[in-house]
């Protein structure tokens, strides 16, 4: 989709300005405004965080973009997210899920993370598929092994466009509860009172600087790995030719440039986990998002790695190909993402009719590829993967017209932040909570510690979006009341 067609999109859905004033104000009318709660970002975990502020009875509610559009990394996301299906299942059986979800969890977070917030997480999965489903959201029936997800449970509402459904979704409901929004409006400084809570915020509108008084504030700003110079700090080998999954051609801006947790950091809040970086493959040949539909091969055309294990466990192997380039094979019965068009068009994926041909256009032996797919498809059939242990079948490759294309690695998440508690409060570097002060989404670390689990983020962002929004707005309301006494 051409630039100016998406931003007809967005327009159309009320997800950017309308013109050049629209969803700005000028300095001297917003130099008056005071919030009860202003969160700062407006992807998954910053519109949920707003929604449930608002819910939970804060009646002046803002959200702050930088950018002239709603929606952040979420918008463009596959939209997978992990959690529990409560309905199918009794209350036995709940715990059981809940809990090999949670060992999930903890088998890709290696030594690090907090098994609290993991459990949190998990836990309140569940409510947030009924929270969004309340508000008009149609999910798919489905449960799907996620790529790095371990297990088939993870739901999505297309397979085209999840993450513009949860913007637009959650976009109606703020609307309907009067939730402000500005726009090109960057928020810089946290401002602090006299007795060390926050008291709003400074932020860079098209005028200028410009004070915003608030009793909570709410940071989901995202990640940083938009931010070379800061991820490169923390894994010095992330450099600048690394593309983003945000930004996969360097033709454009990622936004995640690590402002929240900077400016979270500036008021003496603890970070976490900033070392762990995801570097996956994604924009090249990859057309699936879910686990047993295609294969990883070698330059020789040979499987070398298990394609449902861990981010971290793929990206190892990549890592020690030449080039760190693989090739990724799936066929026409498979179910292919949004990328899809686009990836064949400009020649990223090619398609061919017969293994000959695809060998050819791999510039690999062809008999050897032929015993690849042969071999592997015989393991579908057996549910037994002998050479690398893959434990999720969903067809074998065989059906043409065949795709394939090269993958690279592309920064993906970053695992750490600010540190936060169960009640989404920023932690200083004293241990203690920063008074009102709260952070939600990739701006936090803690919550997944060295690697993240296939389709968590997003429920990481709904979980603690809503949790955040649900502890500022109290906040802001007990801190309304004690100034009346």
């Amino acid at each position: 989709m051409k630039r100016r067609q998406l931003l007809e999109v967005l327009l159309a859905a009320g997800l950017c300005c309308r013109s050049v004033q629209a969803g700005r104000l000028p300095q001297a009318e917003t130099a008056r405004k005071s919030y009860d709660v202003i969160v700062v970002g407006s992807g998954a975990a910053g519109l949920s965080a707003a929604v449930s502020a608002a819910e939970h009875g804060a009646r002046r509610v803002l959200v702050l973009e930088k950018a002239p559009t709603l929606g952040g990394h979420t918008i463009v996301s596959t939209g997978y997210v992990s959690a529990i299906n409560r309905e199918k299942l009794s209350a036995s059986e709940i715990d059981a899920a809940c809990e090999a979800m949670l060992a999930g969890m903890r088998s890709t977070a290696g030594s690090r993370g907090s098994v609290a917030l993991e459990r949190k997480l998990v836990r309140e999965s569940a409510d947030i598929i009924c929270w969004l489903a309340a508000m008009g959201l149609k999910w798919e029936s489905n449960a799907f092994q996620t790529l790095a997800g371990l297990a088939p449970r993870s739901y999505i509402s297309s397979a085209v466009r999840a993450g513009y459904d949860y913007i637009t979704t959650l976009n109606k409901r703020a609307r309907a509860l009067n939730v402000e929004v500005l726009f090109s409006t960057k928020a810089q400084k946290l401002l602090i009172s006299e007795d060390a809570s926050i008291a709003g915020l400074t932020a860079l509108s098209e005028h200028g600087p410009v004070d915003f008084s608030a009793a909570s504030v709410v940071l989901a700003t995202g990640g940083y790995g938009g931010n070379v110079a800061m991820r490169s700090r923390y894994v010095p080998w992330l450099d600048a030719s690394y593309p983003t999954t945000a930004d996969p051609n360097f033709e454009g801006i990622d936004t995640a440039t690590g402002d929240g947790i900077e400016m979270g950091a500036a008021v003496g809040a603890a970070l976490v986990d900033m070392d762990c970086i995801m570097a996956i493959p994604f924009w090249g040949g990859r057309l699936t998002d879910y686990v047993g539909a295609d294969i990883y091969v070698d330059a020789a055309g040979r499987r070398f790695v298990n394609e449902g294990s861990s981010w971290k466990d793929i990206s190892t192997q990549i890592r020690k190909l030449p080039n760190e380039e693989c090739w990724v094979i799936t066929d026409s019965q498979s179910l292919q993402g949004a990328s899809r068009s686009t990836k064949i068009m400009n020649g990223v994926v090619k398609s061919a009719n017969t293994i000959e041909e695809m060998a050819a256009g791999m510039r690999v032996n062809k008999d050897v590829l032929r015993r690849t797919l042969e071999r592997y498809n015989s393991f579908v059939r057996s549910g037994v993967d002998e050479d690398f242990g893959k434990n999720m079948f969903t067809q074998e490759i065989n059906r043409p017209p065949y795709f394939y294309g090269k993958e690279r690695l592309y920064v993906h998440y970053c695992c750490g932040g600010l540190k936060i508690d169960e009640h989404a409060r920023v932690i200083g570097r004293n241990n203690l909570p920063i008074a009102g002060l709260f952070a939600a989404g990739e701006t936090t670390g803690g919550v997944h510690g060295e690697d993240r689990m296939g389709g968590c983020s997003l429920t990481d962002c709904f979980v603690f979006g809503r949790e955040a929004g649900k502890s500022s707005a109290a906040y802001a309301n007990q801190k309304s009341e004690n100034q009346k006494l």
